[in-house]
């Protein structure tokens, strides 16, 4: 057995994050880790790398009891982690970033660059990783940085491998060449701790799966004798998705856009309608420029060319305060970065855009600013200790419920939501499905996009394709399969 814990405890202003977790990983297996958010999942990872402490409990490495005390610790006896986050230097290039936290090998008193870049090209052939060592990580593509920190975390002798969310940003294209390099990993006999919450990768990839539920192990089991429901049941007390019906009451023209382009490029020539009543999802593959194109519209990326129209007026001075003045809100799909404060409270994040609410007469009034916290906590049954905790300190979908309480503080009738669901759990991702609905049929209009296909189709009335900076054809999602949808995609 590589790895076991017994009996391992862990607790927050005496609230268990985790308790009593008993976990085998064998060598060479891909051992899957499933839960809600805030299960518990996290910690456990913090405490195999050594960022946490043990409350109780042992770790057995190599059936030897260790004593892991630091991150330090953890990689030099074989554990490393990929996080969902990437933990690169930007304007490092690819070699640098692979010896990061490492001895820089030296040749007459010199750094020794020549056999380092030797060093990192061995390894990356070696596990079919093919990357331009000499561009800076803000060169390379999400599936790119991924790799770079598996050659990273391989540089080591690595016998554990943790990967947290590795597709959340990644498209079905992208995850396929994680998956290959997962499979040779698997060859050369390394072990895989695999966390996510996409179920369909769960029974891809795994031989074995632990349910976490509420900081316990609710069930261990071999993924070929389970299905997804059972799964599901072992995770939330049986809990079942709600089907997001689509609308039938599409009314006017609530967001227009004509001929945007951006001033990068990477927008060429994008026009399309959003109605009140509708969600529109926007989908195109990997670098088609989604992200870009609601960055456009919201005002945090520069237009070049075109017109963006609000409710029959248009829009001149694009910038993010005057989107929220207008009524628009935008759920990025980065939220630690651009969505969030990790560092201030739930209530300070929760109300960041709309503070000048609370204030009269020149005195900030904290009591009413509470009440209205609380009733956003209350009304997206967001998990934490309370209004004062850090939103750091919270699990992914729950940190993504207080983007969404922000938002809907400012009162928006019009949501840019970029990959809003990305790793979060499939209970949060159906609740944020309903609430994305629920604002359409009361009047709003939502532009969807996520790189999941089958969410698009499951969430949106209309799909409009966009292709290299481009929009294509405006597709009606009345039994519209994912090859069709895909068929549009591609450049005729």
């Amino acid at each position: 057995m590589l790895l076991r814990t017994t009996n391992v405890s862990k607790q927050f202003n005496g609230v268990y994050a985790l308790k009593d977790i008993d976990l085998e990983i064998e060598k060479g297996e891909v051992h899957g880790l499933v839960g809600e958010n805030g299960a518990g999942k996290s910690t456990l990872i913090k405490i195999l790398t050594g960022v946490y402490s043990l409350d109780q409990g042992d770790i057995y490495w190599n059936d030897q009891r260790v004593d892991i005390t630091d991150p330090v610790e953890s990689r030099k006896i074989g554990i490393n982690v990929i996080h969902q986050d990437y933990v690169l230097i930007p304007a490092f290039n690819s070699v640098e970033n692979v010896y990061l936290g490492s001895e820089y090998p030296k040749k007459n008193g010199r750094i020794d660059w020549k056999s380092m870049r030797k060093e990192v090209e061995v390894k990356a052939g070696e596990l079919g990783i093919e990357i331009d060592l000499s561009k800076a990580a803000y060169e390379l593509t999400p599936p790119q940085r991924t790799c770079l920190e598996i050659v990273r975390a391989m540089m080591t002798d690595c016998q554990l491998l943790i990967l947290d969310e590795p597709t959340a940003s990644l498209t079905d294209k992208e995850a396929e060449i994680l998956f290959s390099i997962i499979g040779k990993l698997k060859e050369r006999g390394t072990s895989i701790l695999y966390v996510t919450h996409r179920m369909d990768e769960i029974f891809r990839l795994t031989d074995r799966v632990t349910i976490f539920k509420n900081g316990t192990k609710s069930g261990v089991v071999e993924t070929n004798k389970i299905d997804k429901d059972g799964l599901i049941d072992l995770m939330t007390e049986k809990w079942k998705a709600q089907a997001i019906s689509h609308s039938s009451a599409i009314g006017e023209v609530a967001l227009e856009v004509k001929h945007l382009a951006s001033r990068d490029g990477i927008v060429k020539d994008m026009s399309f309608q959003a109605h009140t009543g509708e969600i529109l999802g926007i989908f195109g593959l990997g670098g088609s420029g989604r992200t870009e194109l609601l960055e456009c519209i919201y005002g945090y990326r520069a237009v070049k060319d075109g017109t963006i129209t609000i409710k029959g007026k248009e829009s001149r001075k694009r910038t993010p305060r005057n989107s929220i003045q207008e009524g628009m809100v935008l759920i990025s799909e980065d939220r630690r970065g651009k969505a969030m404060i990790g560092g201030m409270s739930v209530r300070e994040n929760i109300t960041l855009s709309c503070m000048e609410r609370y204030t009269k007469a020149g005195r900030f009034e904290r009591k009413r600013e509470s009440e209205a916290v609380r009733q956003q906590i209350d009304a997206l049954q967001i998990r934490t200790t309370g209004t004062e905790q850090r939103a750091i300190e919270l699990s992914g979908g729950n940190q993504q419920k207080v983007v969404f309480a922000k938002a809907l503080m400012t009162g928006p009738n019009i949501f840019l939501c970029d990959e809003p669901t990305q790793a979060v759990d499939v209970k949060t991702r159906n609740e944020i499905h309903k609430l994305l609905r629920e604002r359409a049929d009361a009047g709003s209009a939502v532009v969807f996009v996520s790189s999941d296909l089958k969410e698009v189709l499951d969430v949106a009335d209309n799909i409009q394709i966009m292709s290299r900076g481009r929009s294509k054809e405006l597709l009606k999602n009345e039994g519209l399969t994912s090859n069709e949808v895909l068929a549009c995609c591609y450049d005729k």
